[in-house]
């Protein structure tokens, strides 16, 4: 047995909104059923009364005014205003991102610019022959495929 009743209600709601928003049984089930379904999905359900099912839990907040049923004009200023905010925060979620890969190729170009200044710091210092000491004159290396054992001079 579903309590409140149905006509419980829609007497409830009707008297809060002013002016009849439900008519039917049908507007009622689909708005705790939507509710419940929420529950569900989103799994609002983990509540601490876990003995109580969605659709009870749903009844429950629709009777207390928790959840509402809006009328045809409330619903569509409701969509109006959902939209309105959405492309705002769209919006400015793309603000925000043109921002972040703007300071992200500020910072690149800015790498580079230094490790431009490096080289060419490098390039302004010169080298001296004291930077090729360490290299063996390519005249003195051994052939291709020719292998020096100095341990064969040894013995």
């Amino acid at each position: 047995m579903l309590h409140p009743s149905y006509s419980e209600l829609m007497d409830k709601i009707n008297k809060d909104a002013g002016e009849p928003v439900v008519k039917s049984r049908y507007s009622i089930v689909m708005s705790t059923a939507k509710r419940a379904r929420q529950m569900v999905d989103k799994d609002y359900y983990t509540l601490p009364d876990h003995a109580r099912k969605p659709l009870s839990i749903a009844v429950e907040e629709l009777y207390e005014g928790d959840i509402r049923i809006l009328s045809e004009e409330e619903n569509k200023k409701f969509q109006e205003e959902y939209e309105r905010r959405w492309v705002e925060e769209k919006a400015k979620r793309a603000e925000e991102e043109a921002r972040k890969l703007e300071e992200m190729e500020a910072m690149r170009l800015a790498d580079l610019k230094a490790m431009q200044e490096e080289d060419d710091e490098e390039d302004e210092e010169g080298l001296d022959e004291a930077d090729f000491a360490d290299y063996d004159d390519p005249a003195e290396s051994p052939e291709e495929g020719e292998i020096e054992d100095d341990s064969a001079e040894e013995g």
